[in-house]
């Protein structure tokens, strides 16, 4: 942090930094999954109690629990301790290298690919699927479903193989579709996935425990809804791939299941308005909204008056970085002449080049040149994951400074914005965000900070 701090050069510039750096601190803060799911999860007197939804566990034969995501160590974690006076079992799927606290021997844990979906994701899956189907009308499933859920658990219909979904995930996250459209696709060629969870198991009552990375909550899109009635169609899907170049280049057999679907051979996923979701409960315990409250709360709280303008962003990378660089060197606005300008959401990138970076990264790079010269202005984004793109990064921090800084290190902006190489341009100036992953995912925050 103090070598982030010094990159400002300025007293003004130096204190921007090191309220942004503040603000995305207690965000994270906010979002711990392991705490999320504990303040939400209270078990007295042997009732269940969740935002509305109570019940008596002695009514249940047995409880399982299910995780999946980037956060479903932690939510396990928090659930069993929970629980700890009544026996559970269950299945958790973390992501790949993460490291895992201790669980309990009655929960067996399976390692996930992300974000591209893998073979170890696929027989997770198959294990989960055998799992849920031996449940009965007496068992109490408990669902933790966390971002990256979708990569980790790809469950293809039968006449999809693995390659094809990886494929065609591929060509979907680099065409600039939205988290909206692709999860469209993914509910239609997956047995999990869009509702079907619920099809599978005959468990009386299921809760679902949601850390949300979609921007405004559209639930059949967090993990592509497992556990919640899917509003789209087979068309839908098929739309989708067509608006953003990808039905052409897509493999055969998964166009072969969209139109056999379309055509009313395979049965559609569940709608809304299905009974069977009357046994179901879903509740966000944590969501971007959250996270950017908490970093406004400590930029307020250290004399920097503080505007979340929304938590549900959708735009591309480079807009966003113009954008909160417009806001930040516009001397008319009012009321926000001196203070800080908090966004959420998700960007997407135009893929263009082949270099190292993330949207967070390329969103502080497309500030730049629209602060430069200005001092006690900083523009940053992060990622809540921890992890920007293909680096190890989480995002990055600018000022008034850093196009200065990058001129005489002989690094030009718009020669690092069309390779999509941000990474190596914030590496070379020791202002990358990096955090480490962070075990869990709420999306992105976007932040600008003007001082006097």
């Amino acid at each position: 942090m103090h070598r982030l701090i010094e990159n400002g050069r300025s007293h003004q510039n130096q204190r921007a930094r090191q309220l942004c750096l503040k603000a995305f601190d207690a965000a994270l803060t906010a979002i711990d999954p392991y705490l999320s799911v504990r303040s939400f999860l209270k078990v007295n007197g042997g009732v269940l109690t969740v935002e509305g939804y109570s019940v008596r566990l002695s009514q249940f034969k047995r409880v399982f629990l299910f995780a999946v995501g980037k956060a479903s160590a932690a939510m396990t974690q928090a659930a069993v301790q929970s629980l700890h006076s009544w026996p559970v079992s269950g299945i958790a799927i973390v992501p790949r290298n993460q490291q895992v606290p201790r669980l309990g021997t009655s929960v067996q844990v399976f390692r996930a690919s992300h974000p591209v979906p893998g073979a170890d994701g696929l027989r997770a899956g198959r294990n989960v699927s055998a799992a849920l189907t031996k449940l009965a009308k007496e068992d109490l499933l408990i669902c933790m479903i966390s971002g990256g859920a979708s990569a980790m658990i790809p469950s293809p219909t039968a006449d999809i193989a693995l390659k094809d979904e990886q494929q065609l995930t591929k060509s979907l996250v680099s065409s600039r579709a939205t988290i909206h459209d692709i999860n469209t696709v993914r509910r239609h060629i997956s047995t999990l996935k869009g509702g079907r969870l619920v099809q599978l198991c005959q468990a009386r009552s299921i809760l679902s425990l949601i850390i949300s990375d979609v921007p405004g909550n559209f639930l059949p899109d967090i993990a592509s809804g497992p556990t919640v009635a899917d509003p789209t169609t087979f068309q839908d899907a098929i739309d989708a791939m067509r608006q953003y170049g990808v039905w052409d280049r897509a493999p055969r057999r998964v166009k072969d299941h969209l139109i056999r679907g379309r055509l009313g051979k395979i049965p559609e996923t569940p709608k809304p308005g299905n009974q069977e979701f009357e046994r179901v409960h879903n509740v966000v315990v944590a969501d971007n909204a959250i996270a950017c409250s908490a970093a406004a709360k400590a930029l307020s709280t250290n004399h920097s008056r503080a505007t979340i303008l929304t938590s549900r962003a959708e735009i591309e990378a480079s807009q966003m970085g113009r954008f909160l660089a417009a806001i930040a060197t516009d001397r008319t606005r009012q009321p926000f002449r001196v203070g800080s300008i908090l966004i959420g959401g998700e960007t997407t990138v135009l893929v263009r080049g082949d270099g190292v970076g993330g949207r967070n990264q390329e969103t502080a790079l497309s500030a730049v040149e629209d602060i430069a010269g200005t001092d006690g202005v900083v523009v940053a984004a992060i990622g809540t994951d921890g992890i920007d793109g293909n680096s190890n990064a989480a995002g990055a921090i600018v000022d008034g400074r850093t196009s200065e800084r990058a001129k005489k290190k002989g690094l030009l902006v718009n020669d690092y914005l069309v390779r999509n190489d941000s990474y190596h341009f914030f590496h070379a100036l020791n202002d990358n965000l990096i955090t480490g992953r962070t075990g869990t995912n709420v999306g992105d925050v976007y932040l600008t900070v003007r001082i006097n």
